[in-house]
């Protein structure tokens, strides 16, 4: 029996800090400008084991809980690289499927002044879902093309095990839309989504919080964590609606501070905490990651987030009640550079 299992795509990340960008905005969207046709220094150079359910697994495992991984890897330097990561890590294998027909995902991540743009490939994958023991918890992230082809038995496990999934839809998950993700959202117990993404899917233009989180729990998830960036991040459910900002910390490099917040959000569930405590963990397993390079090099053990929770007493989230009390957030989160 496990406390999580990660489901979803890993890939070997290429991490080049460059300093040699222009950021210029243009209607709304932010841009980077190079030298076309030229030769660009790199300021330092990573490799790393990266991918969401893969940061997840890593994340949650570090953070005291029995996890396990099911994901398809191929036959090759990249695979065994995942595979070793795992074990290392005190992960279990068990579910990690060796394929030789394609190769092993891969990312080029372009890092810039603590920001960065991800050049993604995924391989073409038959996904099937394996025979699962029971677990608490399953958490469903980014998969390739034909990822729809696990949900049904995904949900006759749900349903037979009762357990409780977090959900944080990738590219293609997302690009198809609610409605081919109909099933695993009335099953879900946390949605973990970007305005962006929230709004693509209900189709809102503007940036309230509320509102996008509230059409969300229309699709059926029983709570909703929101984030925005360096804006800091909100928790919906019957709980109550939460905001809580961003870490206060220096930011290095960015990759993975989605995946360390929902992460840490869902340990602190699965250990007895409420939303709004878990909305402390989200942010605070984050900032540690920014502080370094790459997805997994900054998540937290239990002991040190259980430090931090401690030194960082005042950091709690703020409840949103009402009209006046959202109308002073929404001011503070309009202070906050993006």
């Amino acid at each position: 029996m496990f406390d999580i299992i990660s489901i979803g795509d890993p890939t070997i990340d290429t991490f080049l800090i460059v300093d040699d960008i222009e950021i210029v905005d243009i209607k709304g969207d932010k841009k980077a400008i190079i030298s076309w046709g030229d030769k660009l220094p790199v300021k330092a150079f990573y490799r790393s084991v990266a991918g969401n359910a893969a940061n997840n697994a890593v994340g949650s495992a570090r953070l005291g809980l029995n996890t396990a991984y099911y994901c398809v890897v191929a036959h090759d330097t990249g695979g065994r690289e995942i595979v070793h990561k795992m074990e290392k890590e005190g992960i279990s294998t068990r579910y990690i499927i060796k394929n030789d027909k394609h190769p092993t995902n891969a990312s080029t991540v372009l890092s810039h002044k603590g920001e960065r743009t991800i050049f993604v490939y995924h391989e073409h994958r038959k996904y099937r879902l394996p025979e699962l023991v029971h677990s608490n918890w399953v958490y469903l992230t980014s998969m390739g093309e034909g990822f729809e082809k696990i949900y049904p038995e995904l949900v006759q496990y749900l349903d037979k095990y009762k357990v409780k999934l977090g959900f944080n839809p990738g590219t293609f998950q997302l690009r198809a839309g609610p409605k081919m993700n109909k099933e695993i959202l009335q099953r879900t117990d946390l949605l973990s989504v970007n305005v962006e993404e929230a709004q693509s899917w209900v189709g809102e233009n503007n940036r309230d919080p509320e509102e996008l989180c509230k059409k969300l729990m229309a699709l059926g998830p029983k709570a909703v964590c929101l984030t925005d960036g360096r804006k800091g991040a909100y928790s919906f459910s019957e709980e109550g609606f939460y905001y809580i900002p961003e870490y206060p910390g220096k930011r290095i490099e960015a990759t993975g501070a989605g995946d360390a917040f929902t992460t840490a959000y869902i340990a602190a569930l699965i250990y007895g905490g409420s939303h709004s405590e878990a909305l402390r963990w989200g942010p605070i397993n984050a900032g540690s990651v920014v502080q370094q390079v790459g997805p997994q090099a900054g998540l937290l053990t239990r002991h040190k987030m259980e430090a931090q929770l401690k030194k960082l007493s005042h950091f709690h989230p703020i409840m949103i009640t009402d009209e006046k009390s959202k109308k002073r957030v929404m001011e503070m989160v309009a202070k906050k550079k993006d």
